[in-house]
């Protein structure tokens, strides 16, 4: 495991100032996906949206989304992790799903067989985990290929996805679709630090890192050598391994963009409007990049 250290995001992204990019190279007049990411959401104004194309203006790119234009708000009034402002993101009450809660946005990558994807978060003081069911999609995860979820057979030839989500009082868990999944849904993994469970706060800056790993294929035969990480607060918090997620050539080329209430039945919508904040978005293939858990050397 990494060393964790105290070096803290903004050494690296004071640097940046809002975003930067650094793209793998790419034939003339293409663009080619990026292979690290950065945002720190110090523009646009605060008080504006932050739709798909402000998205592009610093670098991220997406060719769909769900409620960028009308769940986002560049942010101010919350003290932001690093700057001074942070994403917000809203979760009305009484909805479920990327199309009525929350945002949905899949970021290209460049391909890479593994990537670190870090991200701060804090949820509103007064964050509703659910009315009769407890569940829901936080922030960014991994994915690549077609990108396997939403109660899919994931039958190697239709890529992954990995994704945290909170359960009942915000109990945390990484969430993730692979050929061999359980049941109907993705598997889980619940987030554990010094032999506790990891139960999300309320009104409060933490750390969420994810590390994935694709499996390697043989002869069209998919070994069971891939793997998930997740680090909560710099601290490891859960390793999946042994996973098989395709068969063919796919690898990590999506950071998606996936939170919203859910589940599929009313149950699992916010019994009141609901808010998480988002600061210090990084991706990158090195975990040289990522401060958290002890890059940026």
């Amino acid at each position: 495991m990494p060393v964790v250290r105290t070096l803290l995001a903004s050494t690296l992204l004071s640097a940046v100032l809002s975003a930067a990019v650094v793209t793998a190279p790419a034939a003339a007049g293409t663009a080619a996906p990026p292979t690290r990411l950065y945002n720190t959401f110090e523009r646009p104004i605060a008080g504006d949206p932050y739709p798909l194309e402000e998205w592009a203006r610093d670098g991220w790119h997406a060719t769909r989304d769900r409620g960028m234009t009308e769940r986002t708000l560049i942010d101010d009034t919350v003290a932001a992790r690093t700057g001074e402002q942070s994403l917000r993101v809203s979760y009305p009450a009484g909805r479920i799903g990327p199309r009525d809660s929350g945002v949905l946005a899949p970021f290209a990558l460049a391909p890479a067989r593994e990537y670190y994807l870090s991200f701060w978060v804090r949820f509103s003081e007064d964050f509703s985990w659910g009315t009769t069911s407890f569940g829901g999609k936080l922030g960014l995860g991994l994915a690549g290929g077609r990108g396997c979820s939403g109660g899919q057979v994931c039958d190697g030839g239709n890529g992954f996805t990995s994704r945290m989500i909170w359960r009942r009082g915000g109990r945390a868990a990484v969430y993730y679709y692979h050929m061999d999944k359980r049941g109907k849904y993705g598997d889980q993994a619940f987030l554990r630090v010094d032999d506790a469970d990891v139960r999300y706060p309320r009104g409060e800056w933490v750390s969420i890192v994810q590390r994935l790993r694709v499996n390697t294929v043989t002869g069209g035969r998919a070994n069971a050598d891939g793997e998930i990480e997740v680090f909560y607060n710099g601290a490891p918090a859960a390793l999946v391994t042994g996973l098989r997620l395709v068969d063919n050539d796919d690898l990590v080329d999506k950071a998606y963009f996936s939170s919203f209430f859910g589940g599929s039945t009313e149950g699992f919508a916010p019994a009141n409007d609901s808010h998480v904040w988002y600061d210090d978005l990084k991706v990158s293939a090195s975990p040289a990049d990522v401060c958290e858990i002890g890059g940026c050397l």
